[in-house]
């Protein structure tokens, strides 16, 4: 017995639904018990419509008769009836096990071609299971493949091998799961077979509705149903015109044209009669099956959104009103697109009688919106549901068990241990494990060995080189202590987990010992708490999530025992195939009551007849989206298969088709936009974006350009970025968004000048409003309070400041420590006040070249001092770089724990800083050969309790004084006369100026040189300042057009390393040095003056102008000191310009984002240094000190020696 067959046609919103309800109603009614009456839909529209059939029974009756079904459903419904259902179902997560299960095999066997490196990817599961799922709904069988395998040229080898290959892998996935389990695919052939056997579909009668395509699989099941119940009905959506006689003429354009909107379903048609020509004999044709019209269109209660129904995708027509039914909005941005979403929807619940179930929101890109409607939803208060499923990749649950699998088998690197303790399931709060990451990211603690190791972590930093060892204070062995007690108990659980699954003889094994360490890290106790914090704060869907996370993580562990449990797998492979299956699970959501916004894509949703409909971002390639190829085989792939498979099909072989990929998408697409910009009942918004994210233009789609055209006065709202030009009442129907209008006004009034007018009457009495409202009246007060922000007066109470500062009646610090007082002071309170630090990172900085060097040169000159008198030119050559080696070998397992052998190419720079010593240590040795000064002190450490160098204290009144500390680099005395040169070494580009000294910015030499004084008067040897200079630490590059000879080259790097600095103006302490001045940053003329860079550049100065600098260095210090203890914090960077460019302390301060310096805002200003001639600046500290006598000695020419 064949079925009857009938079709109910109709264009979008006819009743095609209602009609198969209310025949179902209608039967029910008559006959409450009799045949089976079976609605099949598609799996999203079940809910919903199972609800209308329901509710439309009268008296709230229930009804024994009504089913229905999707086909998943059906499937098991039907198995349930007639055997075949205790064969269990694999599900989408199972198959990704299995698929990855058998790739690690062949990757074993290396028996691969074609996909032997895409078969190692992360993700390559996912597309091999969805090829597998089409064949089979396509009921392409392996055999098939092959021979179309066979067919393709020789031009197609690569495609034929791919065929070979999924052929392969789908015949090994079937006899994997043969017997054990099948798939969705799998149900449905059998479904296919068992049909016939059921009860409940003897006599029964069926509908089909919410299709438009039936794959080759789905038209098996339909010919069993064809062949077993009594009437079959199924609905398309499709055009047709009555014609006189009452029959229904389809062959319309809409119809039959290729690019016509209801194309597909009409071939669907096709199709579905050709099948029944060959189950009854007859011509596979339309013609002999009834054909119901739907003509009206019920959905839409206003002609201005049937005009939509009617023309949108086709060309001509006259121009309708919109009604106010369709709203057209183009916004700057997406953020304020969804804005006006939210506001529009609040209108419509506040001033029209909405319910937010009566609303829905589409979009076509879910990746741009997704987040962005959360968020603004949230704020402006409006309940929402995602109709779609959560992946559950991101949660912490399934981050823990990927990272807790890497951390074993791939040697405890620091990013995938550090990714397991921030999973908030470890017995560490936050706060330890920051202290955790800073430790180990300041040693670089990487690998098994540190982390595992039975000895505690002791591991701190040296602050000096030279010394063998170094003491650890109480204090910092406490931090030590506690540190390591830390990494202890995070590694515990961790090295439970490594233990117990390296000794795993199986993945049975393997699998429990990672549920072992879920239990003792007490993971069904956290997720509890979460979800009931998440429940109380109202975050349904994230409370939802953690219920589900658990059961669908043990149900992952569960499938893989089943699926391997008995077979043994590396760790590696093990890791491979459970995050495959991670990314595979995810969550079904439910809605979170009964009145919500649903949020939807246009690919499946439920929104069947809702009041107003959201589309969201309509623009250009989204609208129609531009399709793409996706999947293992590209179009033209398929196009050649296909061309295989025809020629199979005139040998006689009955072959079926193979999708078209993205070429039948996109003939799907049109039909997707007809149908969603089709769901409203009463009120249709369209809205677009012309910028993204990035600020990068968007362009509006081409309906919007249609939807112009099908209206006289179509409503049309422009959203600008600039708040101040808009006054439209969206803004104002939730409390903090109008907050944010308000505050967004203001400001632009502000900055384009107009504070000083009245606010426009709308925006004063939003203002006036907002302040009536007890839960506004404090956010209102934050916003405004940064909108008209201005510096404070930023200054600690001095008692405070003194607590802070000082030990005793005394304030210490280091030179470079005042400099950053003149410099900010702000950074100053951050860095020695607050003593905020930057992460310390196990990385080699130029600080610590600077610091090995320093460390190098001290130990050369002391160990020149042992054997040759301090002579540095009688040093062999040879013995040079020799010594300079042994000595970076000696001191670089000193630095930062040993960084400079930790890694090959630290290794090699080691060497390099060897030689760049050497050539260092060759370039002060040529100076020593010029020179009649010798160094006397290295490393000279001053202002330290025991140092050799006691200075003074500087009283700073009020009982108060001020000591400084330091290291000078090297101290050189003149072998005959009382003459001291201070020397600093720099590994970087150094020179100092007089303006820089005026303003603190650099002090540290001329501090070096009072401390020398003092240094050398306590010996009992007043001696005069003969320079200060700036010695390189450097191995320079140097340029040149042509080959240079080695003399050439020599002379080009010892002029890089020329010493900037000042000397005493005297042509006899100049002379002795350096005879030729080669070293120097000076020069002379043929008739012994100095040239115009040497006049230009001061580096000369008079003992008078010494004696004034250090009167000045001496008053900046006081005067810095004070201040300090006043409590002076303000955010005053320095700032120089100079050659039209602009130098600040901002630049490379690390607390910028801390200060709040902003000089936009009143009261922020930066601290100038205005550049003057030598002349003025030393007379204004003459003035400063007191010292106008010494300005007659001020800036005479070099004199002959006393």
């Amino acid at each position: 017995m064949i079925a009857k067959l009938d079709f109910i046609i109709g264009r979008a919103g006819t009743g095609k639904t209602y009609a198969c309800l209310a025949a179902m109603r209608e039967q029910m009614q008559q006959n409450p018990i009799g045949h089976s009456l079976v609605l099949l839909l598609p799996e999203h529209m079940t809910y919903k419509v199972e609800r209308q059939l329901a509710s439309s029974i009268a008296q709230g009756q229930g009804f024994f008769r009504g089913y229905v079904f999707g086909f998943r459903r059906f499937a098991r419904q039907i198995l349930l009836e007639t055997g075949g259902a205790d064969i269990p179902r694999i599900s989408e997560v199972g198959r990704r096990l299995l698929l990855r299960k058998l790739l690690v095999g062949h990757q074993k066997k290396k028996d691969l071609d074609v996909f032997a490196r895409a078969a190692r990817q992360r993700g390559f599961t996912a597309s091999l299971s969805d090829a597998i799922k089409e064949f089979k709904s396509y009921r392409l069988t392996t055999d098939v493949l092959r021979k179309a395998s066979g067919r393709l040229g020789e031009n197609s080898s690569r495609l034929a091998s791919k065929l070979t290959e999924l052929a392969a892998l789908s015949d090994e996935f079937a006899a994997a799961m043969e017997g054990r389990a099948n798939d969705a695919e799998d149900m449905m052939t059998l479904l296919a077979e068992k049909i016939p056997e059921a009860p409940l579909l003897k006599n029964a009668e069926v509908w089909m509705d919410g299709f438009i395509f039936f794959n080759p699989q789905e038209q098996q099941v339909l010919a069993a149903l064809l062949q077993t119940v009594d009437r079959v009905h199924i609905t398309l959506p499709m055009a047709g015109q009555r014609l006189a006689d009452g029959r229904v003429n389809l062959n319309l354009p809409e119809n039959m044209q290729e690019t016509g909107l209801f194309q597909r379903s009409y071939r669907t048609m096709e199709t579905i009669c050709a099948l029944m020509g060959k189950l009854t004999g007859q011509p596979e044709s339309i013609e002999p099956y009834p054909v119901t019209l739907l003509e009206e269109n019920h959905r839409s209660r206003k002609v201005s959104l049937r005009q939509i129904e009617k023309k949108l995708f086709c060309r001509g027509g006259a121009a309708v009103a919109a009604e106010a039914a369709v709203q057209l909005t183009e916004a700057a941005n997406r953020r304020l697109e969804v804005e006006a979403v939210a506001a529009d929807i609040r209108r419509l619940v506040r001033e029209k009688g909405y319910r937010y179930r009566d609303v829905g929101v589409l979009v076509r890109d879910e990746e741009a919106y997704g987040d962005i409607l959360r968020l603004v939803f949230q704020d402006y208060g409006i309940p929402f549901f995602q109709d779609s499923k959560r992946p559950s990749i991101h949660h912490p649950l399934a981050e823990l068990m990927r990272s807790a699998l890497e951390v074993v088998t791939r040697g405890w690197r620091y990013e995938t241990v550090f990714r397991c303790l921030r999973t908030g399931f470890f017995p560490l709060v936050r706060e330890d494990v920051d202290k955790l990451e800073n430790y180990v990211r300041e040693f670089g603690i990487r690998g098994r060995k540190r982390w595992l190791q039975e000895e505690s972590w002791n591991w701190h930093r040296r602050y000096a080189l030279e010394d063998d060892a170094e003491v650890v204070d109480e204090s910092s062995a406490a931090k030590l202590a506690a540190i390591d007690a830390l990494r202890r108990q995070a590694m515990e659980p961790l090295a439970g987990l490594e233990d117990e699954i390296r000794e795993a003889a199986d993945v049975r094994e393997q699998t429990e010992a990672v549920y072992r360490f879920l239990e003792r890290l007490e993971v069904p106790a956290h997720l509890s708490q979460w979800t009931e914090i998440a429940e109380k704060e109202g975050r349904l869907a994230d409370a939802m999530e953690h219920r589900q996370i658990w059961g669908g993580s043990i149900g992952l562990l569960d499938q893989i025992v089943e699926i391997s449990g008995e077979e043994s797998m590396t760790l590696s492979e093990f890791d491979a195939v459970l995050s495959d299956g991670l990314d595979a699970l995810t969550i079904s959501l439910i809605p979170p009551g009964l009145d919500y916004v649903t949020l939807a894509s246009f690919d499946q949703n439920s929104l069947d007849n809702s009041r107003a409909i959201y589309i969201l971002g309509a623009n250009a390639e989204i609208m129609p989206r531009r399709s793409s190829e996706q999947g293992l085989l590209t179009d033209a792939e398929r196009l050649h298969i296909d061309e295989a498979l025809q020629e199979l099909q005139w040998e006689g072989v009955e072959i079926p088709e193979i999708s078209r990929g993205s070429r039948e998408r996109s003939f799907g697409e049109k039909f997707l936009l007809y149908r969603s910009f089709n769901e409203a009942r009463e009120y249709l918004w369209v809205s677009y974006a012309l910028a993204d994210a990035e600020g990068s233009g968007l362009q509006p789609s081409s309906l919007i350009q249609r939807l112009r055209q099908l209206y006289e006065d179509l409503p049309f709202l422009s959203i600008p970025l600039e708040t101040l030009q808009r006054e439209d009442s969206l803004q104002l129907v939730a409390g903090r968004p109008a907050i944010s209008s308000l505050v967004n006004v203001l400001r632009s009034r502000k900055e384009a000048r107009l504070a000083e007018k009245q606010p426009d009457s709308f925006w004063q009495d939003v203002y006036n409003w907002a302040l009536e409202q007890p839960e506004l009246r404090r956010p209102l007060k934050l916003a405004l309070s940064g909108l008209f922000a201005k510096a404070n007066e930023e200054q600690l109470p001095e008692q405070l400041a003194q607590a802070i500062y000082l030990r005793g009646k005394s304030l210490h610090g280091s030179v470079t420590q005042f400099e950053k007082f003149r410099q900010c002071p702000f950074s100053h309170f951050a860095a020695y006040g607050l003593k905020l630090q930057e992460r310390r990172e196990y990385q080699f900085r130029n600080m610590d070249l600077g610091q090995l060097l320093h460390a190098v040169l001290h130990a050369y000159g002391e160990k020149v001092r042992q054997d040759f008198s301090g002579r540095w030119q009688d040093v062999p050559e040879e013995k040079r770089q020799p010594l300079c080696q042994s000595l970076v070998e000696e001191l670089a397992p000193r630095l930062q724990s040993e960084i400079l052998l930790s890694r090959a190419n630290y290794r090699h720079l080691k060497n390099r800083i060897a030689e760049t010593a050497g050539q260092a240590v060759s370039q002060l040795t040529a100076w020593a050969a010029l020179s009649e000064f010798q160094p006397a002190y290295f490393e000279e450490a001053f202002g330290h309790a025991g140092d050799f160098a006691q200075l003074s204290p500087l009283p700073l009144g009020n009982g108060f004084r001020l000591s400084f500390k330091g290291q000078i680099d090297r101290l050189d005395i003149h072998r005959e006369h009382p003459y001291f040169l201070v020397v600093d070494y720099k590994t970087g580009q150094a020179a100092i100026n007089l303006f820089e000294v005026y303003y603190g910015l650099k002090l540290q030499l001329l501090v070096y040189v009072m401390v020398a004084q003092q240094l050398f008067h306590q010996q009992g040897s007043d001696r005069l300042p003969a320079g200060m200079l700036y010695a390189f630490l450097k191995n320079p590059v140097v340029s040149s057009d042509k080959r240079l000879s080695d003399k050439e080259l020599a002379a080009k790097v010892m002029a890089e390393l020329r010493m900037p600095g000042w000397v005493c103006a005297d042509q006899e302490v100049i002379e002795s040095i350096d005879k030729g001045l080669g070293h120097l940053m000076l020069k002379r003329k043929k008739d012994g003056s100095f040239d115009e860079a040497t006049k230009k550049g001061h580096y000369v100065r008079t003992q008078e102008e010494f004696a004034l600098l250090l009167s000045y260095v001496d008053y900046i210090l006081r005067d810095t000191g004070r201040k300090i203890l006043a409590g002076e914090i303000k955010a005053s960077p320095y700032r120089i310009i100079k050659n039209n460019q602009e130098y600040k302390a901002c630049s490379y301060c690390a607390y910028r984002d801390l200060c709040g310096f902003d000089a936009e805002l009143p009261g922020y200003e930066y601290h100038d240094v205005v550049q003057a001639d030598d002349e003025e600046l030393e007379r204004r500290m003459a003035e400063c000190t007191g010292r106008e006598d010494l300005l007659s000695g001020l800036h005479q020419g070099p004199t002959e020696g006393n």
